[in-house]
């Protein structure tokens, strides 16, 4: 007895890449290279622990069509540089491509191009500090808090610096009307970070008694610098006392004192 069976189908690979015309790469190890026509619309890897310099040549060299888009990923431990030709110009910035990091160039004109880099708020480093011993000041002006500090190297000079600093104050006073203390995180020249400028922890006398009395508080402080540079920036926690009987401390005995900084890719 027939049955109404179609023949068995062979099933053959299918790369779907090609049907949805996914980039493919043209793969680079040298410390030099030139973009040629048959990039346009590949990822071009660069990969050389040495500095690489990437060069756009002018119209004259290449006929790039109308919208070239140029695709560039750094694989490598050297940085790569865009370079233009003579005659060509390249709007945007920074025309550098750190180690897993990438970017696009688009052709807007006759020999001007337009690039943009990928990855822009990447964190790229984060260092921490602590401190675990009491740190006390009678000081009307600020002090550094010894302990406190932190030090990193950018990786790039456009990047930003993001500084936190955590721990727990106490300000005890015995005569006077304020139990009070002010913080602020700064460079190494004392100059105050933005948005860390002035913390102010305690309150007003809270009863007439003689007694010595305390006044306790967790604290977060954060500032921001772009340094400009990738040599190494150390940041501070400096404070001081708003009464001249009142002594400000940070009990990082108790609550260990910590600081952040955190390198963000621009």
């Amino acid at each position: 007895m027939a049955y109404p069976f179609a023949a068995a189908e062979v099933l053959t690979a299918v790369d779907l890449n090609a049907m949805i015309g996914a980039p493919t790469q043209n793969a680079i190890t040298t410390v030099t290279y030139t973009a040629v026509l048959l990039d346009a619309g590949k990822t071009v890897t660069l990969s050389n622990a040495s500095a690489v310099t990437l060069t756009i040549p002018a119209q004259a060299s290449i006929s790039w069509a109308d919208n070239t888009q140029l695709n560039f990923l750094n694989i490598g431990a050297g940085t790569v540089t865009i370079t233009p030709a003579v005659g060509v110009t390249i709007n945007g910035t920074p025309l550098t491509l750190t180690t897993s990091q990438r970017g696009s160039l688009v052709r807007t004109a006759s020999n001007t191009w337009t690039f943009t880099p990928t990855g822009g708020g990447k964190v790229l480093q984060v260092v921490r500090a602590t401190d675990g011993t009491e740190r006390s000041t009678t000081s009307g002006t600020f002090v550094d808090v010894t302990g406190m500090t932190v030090t990193i190297t950018p990786q790039k000079s456009t990047s930003a610096i993001m500084v936190f600093a955590t721990g727990k104050a106490k300000a005890q006073w015995t005569t006077g009307i304020f139990q009070a203390g002010e913080i602020r995180l700064t460079d190494s020249a004392n100059t105050a970070m933005s948005g860390a400028e002035t913390l102010t922890i305690g309150t007003n006398r809270i009863s007439l008694s003689a007694t010595p009395a305390r006044f306790f508080a967790p604290f977060t402080i954060i500032g921001y610098a772009t340094p400009a540079t990738t040599s190494p920036v150390t940041y501070k926690l400096r404070f001081l006392s708003e009464s001249t009987d009142t002594t400000f401390t940070l009990m990082n005995n108790v609550n260990i004192g910590q600081m952040f900084a955190i390198e963000v890719a621009a």
